[in-house]
């Protein structure tokens, strides 16, 4: 299993340079931007949201290319093992941009900048498990070419409803208008952290369900 994920890593480096200059860019931007409240971790939680959500794609391409899966299956591993080693790989990858992430904070906020608060660190992290619990899956299923677009469906199509949501609610004159009003008050009086943690959680556990799902479908995969 050390092999695989030193293989996966060693395969970024074909994309190291890209990942360089995006970090540096939104970096760049967040330090022109660290007097706005949030501002420097807005541009922080970008960074590592698009660097988290272009790993899986990149990792599966490369394989896909090299037709590594009928190679992988001659090697003594397991395709479980297979699989899990994609997902740490995943993970190491958002611990790594969530400590760029720590580490620019902390750069800022010596510099004057102001203070990021628990949600700005877990949205990317939160968002990116669950793009990539939904994606991979589906990936082992479809391959990589034809994911992209069932993939941009899978995120688009709650995307646009979320946001009719949130118009239909800004629309709203008067609570007896919205009949789902005083569920979102509740919701919304949630203390932060404990609400956070909860989200972090749920998170969590779909990023597991998916992987056992992932396995299923690579253990049942003809190479």
């Amino acid at each position: 299993m050390k092999g695989i994920i030193t293989k996966d890593l060693l395969g970024l480096k074909q994309i190291a340079l890209t990942m360089g200059l995006l970090m540096v860019f939104y970096l760049a931007l967040g330090f022109m931007n660290m007097k706005d409240s949030g501002g420097s971790m807005s541009y922080f939680s970008i960074m590592a949201l698009v660097i988290n959500v272009m790993i899986p794609l990149s990792c599966a391409g490369y394989d896909e290319q090299c037709d590594w899966d009928s190679f992988g299956a001659a090697l003594p591993v397991s395709r479980k093992q297979i699989v899990t080693c994609r997902y740490i790989v995943n993970l190491l990858v958002i611990g790594f941009t969530t400590l760029v992430m720590l580490v620019g904070n902390i750069l800022f906020k010596a510099l004057g900048g102001i203070p990021s608060d628990l949600a700005e660190y877990l949205f990317p992290i939160v968002f990116s498990l669950l793009y990539i619990a939904v994606m991979t899956p589906i990936i082992y299923k479809f391959g990589v070419q034809k994911s992209r677009f069932i993939v941009i469906a899978v995120m688009v199509v709650p995307a646009m409803l979320i946001a009719a949501f949130c118009m239909f609610m800004a629309t709203s004159r008067s609570e007896d208008s919205f009949p789902f009003m005083d569920a979102i008050e509740t919701l919304s009086s949630v203390p932060a952290i404990p609400a956070a943690i909860g989200v972090a959680v749920i998170a969590v556990g779909v990023y597991a369900l998916s992987m056992l799902l992932s396995m299923k479908i690579y253990k049942n995969k003809e190479l």
